[in-house]
């Protein structure tokens, strides 16, 4: 057995509708099985690749998100005391 068998891979209407015919190539990959699987492992690498690097987007767009967020929370707690001045 090899690894690759353990990968749930797309179901084959989904890779030649999805993926690229430069990927796909279904010319090649329709006749020869160990093509298709190659093929399809390279589509899985690629959407691999693609969510990696919008997980990283996502990752660093929440940090930024909570160092808003802190800073906010900060100007509001620093608020009371000021409107007491204020107030005064």
């Amino acid at each position: 057995r090899s690894k690759h068998e353990e990968i749930e891979l797309v179901s084959l209407e989904e890779f030649y509708k999805e993926a690229p015919t430069e990927i796909s190539r279904p010319a090649i990959t329709l006749a020869e099985p160990h093509q298709q699987t190659l093929a399809r492992l390279d589509w899985e690498l690629e959407q691999r690749k693609r969510l990696a690097e919008k997980y990283k987007e996502c990752l660093t767009s929440k940090e930024k998100i909570l160092k808003e967020i802190e800073v906010k929370k900060e100007y509001l707690s620093s608020l009371q005391p000021r409107l007491n001045s204020i107030m005064q």
